[in-house]
């Protein structure tokens, strides 16, 4: 568990923390306030996504490597199934990355636009702390 970060956990399992995460979130956060907790556990999101689509790009790389070995080596036995199974598996692992990757800046937005929104707010409840007794003097 992070120290600063009480939703940043089980690093090693990045994918199902990410998608844990994703599931305890409000589905839309249009013209709301994050509360920090949720800040924080959006945060945790972001560095889940980009932790799984970390390990998942490097393994994909590793394959690659081992691929192009096996492919020139002629005493590796090529088996149709083996090399179908290989391609399904790294097919499915880039979409897996395509969403972590999607999920991570739509969420990274929806931070953006809370810290502006939470920023306007207070530039309001400071303007309209002002007026007030202005207002107030005026009335009497």
């Amino acid at each position: 568990m992070s120290a600063g970060n009480p939703h940043f956990h089980h690093i090693e399992r990045a994918p199902y923390e990410f998608g844990h995460l994703i599931r305890q979130l409000a589905g839309d956060f249009h013209g709301h306030v994050m509360s920090s907790d949720e800040r924080q556990q959006a945060k945790a999101a972001i560095n889940h996504a980009h932790n799984a689509n970390y390990t998942l790009m490097n393994g994909i790389e590793a394959i690659g490597h081992l691929l192009f070995t096996a492919g020139n080596n002629a005493d590796y036995p090529t088996e149709v199934g083996v090399l179908e199974n290989i391609g399904m598996l790294i097919k499915h692992i880039g979409v897996e990355a395509q969403f972590l990757q999607e999920q991570q800046a739509d969420l990274q937005a929806t931070l953006d636009r809370d810290d502006r929104q939470a920023a306007a707010s207070q530039l309001r409840q400071k303007a309209v702390a002002k007026v007030a007794p202005a207002e107030s003097a005026g009335a009497a």
